[in-house]
């Protein structure tokens, strides 16, 4: 009985492949779609089976890896297969897919064990994507973020991808990315999350590299026009299917910070007399109830300031979302204490190197600088209760750092109250 129900299934499981095989290509990686989405997004929890004949469908007709007889092929895509391929993900993707059966499809296609040789392809997909605007599939792309861990290797190679093809190939795009948080705001949070760790990482030094002015720019205005965006991730769950688990939701609020205290010591700017009058403000006189509006014209009111003035917007900027955290629903954890105590050593690091090139006075104004934005940026995400971890060793790591007297106000207060 056994063998005639494995020769039954084999039949049964063989079929699709057959109809499939008699159309053409790129008919044929359409038509798979649906056959994919009715074996692992239709009703009940798809069995071992039907996930393997979705991967099957995936390999021959998707992303023609594999011949009729499952033996690899020699090559990939070819570039017109694979404009083909994108035409039709981009397509589907944008029809009238429920959220969870386009997260459970979009998972199958570009994660598991053959995601990292399918990574050039999501990198085109949302790269065409992000050119039309298409904000089913951006959402999707974000969640893939979320779900691959925003700093794992394949998606910071997507963040990489898009900043050469929108921030350094073909620089002046800011039209279409500008509204983005309106049109695919899980994507932008979880986009900012890989960018801001790219950056954190990849100088010469192994530290702080200060990313292209015009993503800057971008980023600047994200943030500052809408301060709920860095918490979208936490606000809005994901949608899976039956069994599937969601990767914890990582704001872009702590590297964000760390960006804009170490901007002051990274960026050489001899004009830097408004930034540090701006962060000489004494704490309790900064009022955060009205957000930056550079929504209207960010090219006008932006590209006209000079890079160490816009660390200082988006530093305004960050503070007004902690500050928001309050008032938004639940528990937030947007700050990490551990990873906002890795300031320290680039900090220290960078001022060893400066004092090989510059005076004790125009360093110690940098410093103060830094200092007076981790000390806000602290303050303030203490108080909203959206920071997380151990705060009493971020605390004590902090108090290795050169004095700063609103610093240590910081310090002190906190530690007295724990």
């Amino acid at each position: 009985m056994s063998s005639v129900y494995s020769t039954v299934l084999a039949v049964a499981m063989s079929e699709p492949k057959f109809a499939l095989r008699q159309l053409k290509f790129p008919l044929w990686a359409a038509e798979a779609l649906i056959r994919i989405e009715q074996l692992i997004a239709g009703r009940g929890v798809p069995s071992s089976k039907q996930i393997e004949l979705a991967n099957d469908l995936m390999k021959e007709f998707i992303f023609c890896e594999c011949d009729r007889r499952g033996a690899r092929r020699p090559t990939a895509l070819n570039p017109l297969e694979e404009l083909h391929v994108l035409d039709v993900l981009c397509e589907y993707f944008s029809g009238s897919l429920n959220e969870t059966a386009r997260n459970a499809i979009f998972l199958s296609l570009f994660g598991g064990p053959d995601a990292r040789k399918r990574i050039k392809v999501l990198c085109k997909l949302a790269s065409m994507a992000l050119s039309a605007s298409l904000s089913p599939v951006l959402n999707v792309v974000g969640v893939w973020l979320q779900q691959t861990g925003c700093s794992s290797n394949p998606s910071l190679q997507l963040a990489r991808s898009l900043i050469r093809d929108y921030f350094i190939l073909h620089p002046n795009h800011s039209d279409i990315l500008k509204n983005l948080p309106t049109i695919a705001p899980h994507f932008v949070t979880n986009f900012m999350t890989a960018v801001v760790e790219i950056h954190l990482k990849e100088g010469p030094d192994g530290s702080f590299s200060p990313p292209p002015r015009n993503l800057l720019e971008i980023i600047t205005t994200w943030v500052c026009t809408d301060p709920k965006i860095c918490h979208t991730t936490q606000l809005n769950s994901t949608a899976f299917p039956s069994g599937g688990i969601p990767m914890t939701a990582v704001s872009p609020l702590t590297g964000l910070i760390q960006w804009c205290a170490l901007a002051p010591l990274y960026i050489l700017d001899s004009d830097n007399t408004d930034c540090e009058m701006i962060d000489a403000i004494p704490f309790k006189k900064i009022k955060l109830e009205k957000p930056v509006d550079v929504s209207k014209n960010p090219n006008t009111q932006l590209e006209n300031e000079s890079e160490l003035d816009l660390y200082g917007k988006l530093h305004f900027g960050v503070l007004q979302s902690l500050y928001e955290g309050r008032r938004l629903q639940g528990p937030l954890t947007a700050v990490s204490a551990q990873n906002l105590a890795q300031i320290v050593s680039p900090i220290l690091h960078r001022i060893t190197q400066l004092q090989k090139t510059e005076n004790m006075i125009s360093i110690d104004a940098k410093l103060q600088v830094c200092l007076n934005r981790i000390s806000q940026a602290v303050q303030i995400a203490l108080s909203s209760g959206c920071i997380y971890g151990n705060v009493s060793n971020l605390l004590t790591t902090l108090d290795t750092l050169p004095e700063n007297r609103m610093l240590r106000i910081v310090i002190k207060t906190h530690q007295q109250q724990n």
